[in-house]
This record gives C-alpha cells, sequence and structure tokens, in this order.
C-alpha cells in the first residue's frame, strides 16, 4: 500500500478538499438522521442526494445548477453523492442494513481524527476507487481489448 504524508488534525489544507467535506458533511448527516436512507436497489435516496446537493459545495453540481435540469435528483444525478456512497462501500466504512446505510464503528473512530480520516479517504479514492465509473461513455483504448470483470 502505498503511504501518504500525515497531516495534523488541525491542518489548514483539510478544509480546502472537497471530497473531505462532503466525507464529513455525511458522517454527520448519518448520525444526525440515525443513518442514510436507501432506495430500493440500495442506492442513497433522493433525499439525501437533494441534500448533499445543497451541502456540499461541489462545483458544477450546486443544488441551482442540478435543478435546471430536472425536478427530482437521484444519486446518479449527483456525482458527489455517488463518490461517497461508493467510497464508504470500499472502504467497508459502513454496510447497508434494513433499508438504511448505516456508518461502521471504524468510521466513526476515524472521523475523531480529521489528518487520519483524509490519508485514509485519499487512500480508497486514489488507489481503490474505480475512477470510470464517473464516466458517462465506456470508453475502449484502439488496440485493447474491452475489460468484462472488474477495473483490472
Amino acid at each position: 500500500m502505498n503511504k501518504l504524508n500525515p497531516l495534523a488534525d488541525g491542518d489548514p489544507l483539510l478544509d480546502q478538499s472537497k471530497l473531505f467535506h462532503a466525507l464529513e458533511q455525511t458522517i454527520l448527516y448519518a448520525e444526525e438522521n440515525g443513518g442514510i436512507g436507501l432506495t430500493q436497489t440500495k442506492l442513497f435516496n433522493r433525499k439525501f442526494a437533494h441534500w448533499g446537493a445543497q451541502n456540499f459545495d461541489w462545483p458544477n453540481y450546486s443544488e441551482e445548477k442540478l435543478l435546471r435540469v430536472q425536478k427530482v435528483l437521484n444519486e446518479e444525478d449527483v456525482p458527489p453523492v455517488m463518490v461517497i456512497h461508493d467510497v464508504l462501500s470500499i472502504a467497508k466504512w459502513g454496510r447497508h442494513i434494513k433499508g438504511k446505510f448505516q456508518l461502521s464503528k471504524s468510521l466513526k473512530s476515524l472521523a475523531a481524527h480529521r489528518g487520519q480520516l483524509l490519508e485514509a479517504l485519499a487512500q480508497q479514492y486514489l488507489f481503490g476507487y474505480n475512477h470510470g465509473r464517473l464516466s458517462r461513455i465506456d470508453f475502449t483504448a484502439p488496440g485493447e481489448q474491452p475489460h468484462l470483470s472488474g477495473p483490472f
């Protein structure tokens, strides 16, 4: 596993990461609401997707801009919500239990140390996340065979 330079919990650089801010907001939301509601297909529900668009402060994905295109926001319509859900699942920082996404004890204890949380988030996002999921088209470079199973 690649080693990243750790940051102190009070480092001002922590406040510059949009993804980290979205993760912290998600943790707070889940704690205040007893988890995050899920759809029948185990995606984050519309209520959370709408809340994420309001609160994540993500460039080009503000609530105002997203609602110009459609009246209802699903997880796939708000890329930061989709990324957060994927990273939480990949890192095993939560589980789908009885219609809600419940945070794990390991994430709750990690959240108390912002520098360590950012380091763990960066590890998961950079080295564990399938970034091809953000592409709306399936791209295969000329001369390569398409990958049918897994990201590698």
